[in-house]
């Protein structure tokens, strides 16, 4: 990597240049996903009182991380399995918490990671949907920037475990360089904004085409493909903590009980709520 586009090291003026060029880097096949994860569900969430999220929105917020990173069907499946007044109440819960210290983040991620299919990534994603200045999401673009190391294994396909202790390597630095940019540039930079500038410098890395993988229907199995599949399964659990359940882990933790507050609330996304998109510098 240039050293001007070290984390540590970019300025403004290259952060700027790097968040224009967002929108050519997302292929049309994810125009859909990207709406919906950048000005749709954030405008519904704002729009509410209290605020929170709709199992359908989850299962949309899922769908856009899939596409954006690991495509893990399992955890489409898992996602499905939570009630739509669980999803609610829980989310409401989270959004109500204070973010003012890393304990604070800490204690919301851990609220959502509750549900079913979510663990600290998706979590963090949920959690950036209610406050996308502050909050990074736990992308692998972001998370290999943030922690950069020329050394062998330490670039673009640095092994990442997705756990709280991980993310909260990476959340103070977000903040750090938000702080940076700010006191050197004059100008308040969000979080969303950085794991896009993130997302740029990890696909020109990789050939700066657009790269869109499509949620389609998995090919039929062969036995060889079968053995591939368990084979990888046996150590999902060490590359990713949010598939645990997929090989029968039990979370610990408290079951929800429906509340007042979960009657069905209509999504709605008006105009005057959306919110600019992560790729308007």
């Amino acid at each position: 990597m240039d050293e001007q586009h070290e984390f540590h090291a970019i300025d403004l003026a290259t952060f700027s240049a790097l968040l224009v060029d967002y929108p050519s880097i997302i292929s049309e096949t994810l125009a859909t996903l990207e709406e919906q994860r950048l000005v749709t569900i954030p405008a519904a969430v704002h729009s509410r009182d209290p605020q929170h999220l709709t199992k359908d929105e989850l299962a949309l917020l899922m769908d856009w991380k899939l596409a954006h990173g690991k495509f893990r069907p399992q955890l489409r499946k898992l996602i499905q399995q939570n009630e739509g007044v669980t999803v609610k109440s829980t989310t409401i819960e989270a959004f109500r918490m204070p973010l003012d210290t890393d304990a604070d983040v800490v204690k919301a991620i851990s609220t959502l990671s509750t549900l079913r299919g979510v663990g600290p990534a998706t979590a963090s994603l949920l959690l950036s949907v209610k406050d996308e200045a502050r909050v990074p999401f736990f992308s692998d673009e972001l998370y290999r920037w943030a922690l950069w190391s020329h050394e062998t294994g330490g670039g673009w396909k640095r092994e990442i475990k997705y756990s709280e202790k991980s993310y909260m390597e990476l959340y103070p630095r977000v903040q750090g360089l938000r702080e940076r940019l700010k006191r050197e540039g004059g100008e308040t930079v969000s979080a969303l904004q950085v794991d896009c500038v993130a997302y740029v410098l990890a696909r020109r890395s990789r050939g700066g085409g657009k790269e869109a993988k499509v949620l389609a229907k998995a090919p039929a199995k062969t036995p060889a493909k079968t053995a591939r599949k368990r084979k990888a399964k046996e150590t999902e659990v060490d590359e990713d903590a949010e598939t645990t359940e997929v090989l029968g882990a039990k979370r610990k933790s408290k079951v929800r009980k429906p509340t007042k507050t979960d009657a069905p609330v209509a999504s709605a996304a008006s105009e005057n709520g959306k919110k600019r998109r992560g790729s308007g510098g």
